[in-house]
């Protein structure tokens, strides 16, 4: 599929950040075997896919996307690629969870039922953050003023992760985590249909920027 050889080409062009990704993983390790929830480790990866996830834009250069544009492609192409690239480091996330939380499981130590549905909350949340990001790149262009483009990148993640430790800290603080403990309550079904809408603003995103682009391009 030609819109996974647009990702990989995203890949490339931020390589060398790509190489950075180990030491995240090994501070996630770090923030969860000092004893805090799964929660912790998770959220701070969400944190590292926020700030991954738009690279590329600040990457591109002219010179770039008019090659981009003569390629054997289409405007879907290019979009959805740029799209699943940004999806690829909430998905590396999960994975990164997942493992955690087999290890605990090795370790005798259960993942409780309100961490679960937490990191479905969480997970919505990392792709809502992205999808609207992506939507305003490409709104403004590929190549608006660096002040706007870093703001954009930097802004959202910074706001997301503090927003979490703070709703984090004051559930754990006051006790309103307890009732997360009851999955009949339905927070679990409320989690996954939270991944779901947000997946659906996902593809509408796609469609919309891909409209946009292709208006762009044709101009």
């Amino acid at each position: 599929m030609r819109a996974i050889q647009f990702m990989m080409i995203d890949y490339i062009k931020v390589k060398q950040q790509i190489y950075f990704m180990p030491l995240f993983i090994l501070i996630a390790f770090v923030l969860w075997g000092r004893g805090f929830s799964i929660l912790m480790p998770f959220s701070y990866m969400i944190f590292v896919a926020i700030i991954f996830a738009t690279s590329p834009f600040g990457a591109c250069k002219r010179g770039d996307a008019g090659f981009l544009v003569l390629l054997p492609s289409t405007t879907t192409h290019r979009v959805l690629g740029r799209f699943l690239y940004g999806m690829s480091f909430v998905g590396f996330a999960v994975v990164c969870c997942g493992i955690f939380a087999a290890v605990c499981q090795m370790m005798g130590k259960k993942m409780e039922i309100w961490e679960a549905i937490s990191c479905l909350f969480l997970l919505a949340f990392c792709m809502i953050i992205i999808t609207l990001e992506f939507l305003i790149l490409y709104l403004a262009g590929e190549h608006m003023a660096s002040q706007l483009l870093g703001i954009v990148r930097v802004a959202p993640p910074m706001a997301a992760f503090f927003a979490i430790m703070y709703v984090m800290d004051d559930m754990e603080v006051s006790g309103q985590i307890s009732m997360m403990h009851n999955p009949e309550g339905g927070l679990l079904r409320i989690g996954i249909l939270a991944v779901a809408a947000a997946f659906a603003v996902w593809v509408v995103s796609v469609v919309i920027c891909v409209k946009v682009t292709a208006k762009r391009d044709y101009v």
